[in-house]
């Protein structure tokens, strides 16, 4: 899932209003369907929906608007829309991970059964699979619509590495030997945004993942695995051991600077998703940088075309308020996304023909072919699954783990007693 930085408050209200009939009909009569979301504003998802909802409108005369009111800043998001929540104004549509508060909301009966929703009106088929699955909870059910489909991968300087006789790793201990060269030679092996913490947190998903796929992190969730057991062993030490190859001062380094360290050629490779394409397409075109997914490792039960693939923050939708006026607009919405968006340079979660008016980069088409070619596993980021208390220990005490400031049975103790106390309660 997309992680961003800054925040952007704004409204953005789309007032729809032409002539009907034989009079110009006021702004009041107007439908109107309120939208929280937690997208850049002016960004693709936030471009492509705006651009649908205004055709919608026109469609049904200009009485019928969409108000947008975006807080791109997660945290800053979640607040508000616990506080809306709390104090009964709940929007028509929200934005939210399928994570444990989503899960409150669900079992109070405020959001409607996506998958229900999308079966009954024809169109669950249309979407890619994994985007889908991305959204459900653990037993499968599903409140949130995906918007977004993306792969994760370590882009890597091809300068840098054909220097050192170096080559895309094919294990994790081939990764971790090519961070020692480039170590032993000065160079920083890694740029990592550590400010927003996620990015870190990829590191420690990444063995069990590939020793359990998402097994491991439900069973820790549920208070049935331990950080202390084997599999999470190993998860720190990795961690550790690829944290000492991390770029100086990673814990202050923000997503905009470890990105920008990468392209300058300031560390040899950069872990991120395909978001960050058009960031990466010129160098890439140059034959400057290339990227690889990630390595292998024995007894692994995920195979190499499975790695970290997401949907990201999907739409939910308020129980009380989800009548006509909203249902055909989303049916409307997944008919005309995939294509809109597509034409974006953006991989849609719905399936859909490439626009022939719109020139792709070869980049972009060897991700989606990439896409199209991923397993039935997929690594599911850790924060989606846990409690806010839970993660918040998680990945505030993953920057002293990763830095070698906290060793690996203080960590594990941590995480254990964090995850026991939000179990038992």
């Amino acid at each position: 899932m997309k992680k961003q930085n800054a925040l952007v408050l704004g409204v953005v209200v789309l007032v729809l209003m032409a002539a009907c009939g034989g009079g110009k009909e006021k702004e009041s009569e107007a439908v109107t369907v309120k939208w929280l979301a937690s997208r850049p504003l002016g960004g693709e998802i936030d471009l492509t929906v705006r651009e649908i909802a205004k055709n919608y409108g026109d469609l049904h005369g200009g009485k019928w608007v969409l108000e947008v009111e975006t807080t791109a800043d997660r945290p800053s998001y979640l607040q508000k829309l616990k506080t809306l929540i709390a104090g009964g104004n709940m929007p028509d549509i929200i934005d939210i991970d399928a994570d444990p508060y989503c899960q409150e909301l669900v079992d109070a009966g405020m959001l409607i059964d996506v998958k229900n929703y999308l079966k009954t009106v024809g169109r669950y088929d249309s979407y890619h699979p994994i985007a889908l699955r991305y959204q459900e909870f653990t037993d499968g059910t599903m409140y949130t619509l995906p918007l977004e489909y993306h792969v994760e991968m370590i882009w890597y300087s091809k300068t840098m590495f054909s220097k050192y006789n170096l080559t895309p790793p094919k294990t994790i201990d081939e990764w971790l030997n090519i961070c020692g060269t480039l170590k032993s030679n000065g160079i920083t092996p890694i740029s990592v945004d550590g400010i927003d913490r996620w990015p870190v947190q990829r590191y420690l998903a990444m063995i069990p993942f590939r020793l359990t796929g998402n097994d491991y992190i439900i069973a820790l969730r549920d208070g049935k695995r331990k950080m202390s057991d084997d599999i999470g062993i190993q998860a720190i030490q990795f961690t550790r051991n690829i944290g000492q190859y991390f770029n100086q001062g990673f814990g202050a380094t923000d997503y905009a600077t470890a990105q920008s360290m990468f392209l300058a050629g300031k560390s040899a490779m950069y872990y991120i998703g395909d978001w960050e394409q058009k960031a990466m397409l010129d160098a890439y075109t140059k034959g400057e940088i290339d990227y690889f997914y990630l390595p292998m490792i024995p007894s692994a039960k995920t195979q190499a075309n499975e790695f970290c693939v997401n949907s990201g923050i999907g739409m939910a939708f308020n129980q009380k308020t989800f009548d006509s006026k909203t249902k055909d607009f989303i049916s409307y919405l997944i008919d005309n996304y995939g294509k809109i968006y597509a034409g974006r340079m953006q991989m849609s979660p719905i399936k859909t023909e490439l626009p022939k008016d719109t020139r792709f980069t070869d980049l972009y088409l060897r991700i989606q072919d990439d896409m199209n070619n991923v397993g039935t596993n997929f690594l599911k980021p850790w924060d989606t699954y846990l409690d806010s208390d839970s993660n918040r220990v998680i990945q505030d005490n993953l920057l002293l783990l990763a830095s070698g400031d906290m060793n690996a049975e203080q960590y594990a103790a941590l995480v254990d007693a964090a995850i026991q106390a939000n179990t038992s309660e």
